[in-house]
């Protein structure tokens, strides 16, 4: 038998051929040896090193498939060509998402003044909120002898299938002090007054001025009976006979033309739905579905 070598072991074929490959890590150097052997004649075994030159030394190691060339990018002046193609894809790539999201943040955000929508009053029972959060403030309503009861909240604009818009675009410019001053009295706070002319003013297509005086005659034209207005001691009652009580001094507004939402078992805010000229008319269905759930609520007493 011809062949010298103590690994090799007979076989069919009259000559064994001792071939070594010898690939360094480098990706530009290969050396192939081959014993007895013609590489030039040998194209099938030739292409397989080739192939295995352009993996990563590791997966030439294990035989794996290549990974990702980018990822051999860094820093970016060893890359190769193939990889820094791919580096500059994602970069594009990168790029055209960023663009895309300036793009969309600068878009003009929503103003629906003139769409088919309706209005909603959000009235507070203030010792409700000083319970839950306004005392731990210090909030001047919560002192005693203010006698802060039901204040507004908010004049909010709301679509007609639900949901509402915020912080619209307007060209009418911010309150003035004098006019957030001059709602203390009906909300309490002419930071409250600030922020809903911001967030929901600004949504209404009025100026600062018309959107306070629209709040102002909405809430001037509300009776509060003295059932529902907590006197020394505080109430306990159903959120429906609150409802019914409100309703009754109020009758212009129907079954589902008012809400009460509730928190902690005490009675929160009354949400009254009225169209732009302020005549009730029926919330949507998203809106009573946030109705108060409770079988009793609690009126705390009044500071």
């Amino acid at each position: 038998m011809p062949c010298t070598s103590s690994s090799c072991r007979p076989q069919k074929s009259a000559i064994c051929l001792k071939l070594s490959v010898v690939l360094s890590t480098s990706q530009t150097a290969v050396a192939l040896g081959i014993n007895g052997f013609d590489m030039t004649s040998t194209p099938v075994i030739r292409a397989r090193a080739m192939r295995m030159l352009h993996r990563a030394p590791e997966d030439r190691l294990q035989g794996g498939p290549a990974f990702p060339r980018f990822l051999e990018c860094w820093p970016y002046s060893v890359c190769s060509r193939r990889g820094k193609d791919e580096m500059r894809k994602i970069m594009l790539a990168a790029l055209v998402l960023v663009a895309l999201t300036a793009w969309l943040w600068l878009q003009p955000r929503e103003d629906v003044s003139a769409r088919d929508g309706y209005l909603v009053l959000a009235l507070s029972w203030t010792p409700s909120w000083c319970a839950a959060e306004g005392t731990a403030r210090g909030d001047q309503r919560c002192d005693a002898g203010s006698g802060a009861g039901w204040l507004v909240h908010g004049l909010w604009p709301q679509h007609k299938g639900g949901g509402w818009p915020e912080f619209c675009d307007t060209e009418h410019p911010a309150p003035a002090r004098p006019a957030l001053q001059g709602m203390v009295d009906i909300m309490g706070s002419a930071g409250l007054a600030r922020h809903q002319w911001a967030k929901h003013g600004s949504c209404t297509g009025l100026d600062a001025e018309g959107y306070f005086a629209q709040t102002r005659t909405a809430f001037n034209g509300l009776t509060f009976p003295q059932t529902i207005r907590a006197q020394a001691q505080p109430q306990n009652l159903a959120p429906d006979t609150l409802l019914a009580e409100f309703r009754r001094a109020n009758p212009q507004f129907g079954p589902e033309s008012v809400t009460l939402t509730c928190r902690s078992g005490m009675a929160q805010e009354l949400r009254l739905c009225l169209t732009h000229d302020l005549t009730p008319q029926p919330c949507d269905a998203r809106l009573q579905a946030r109705g108060c759930a409770a079988n009793s609520v609690t009126l705390p007493a009044l500071p």
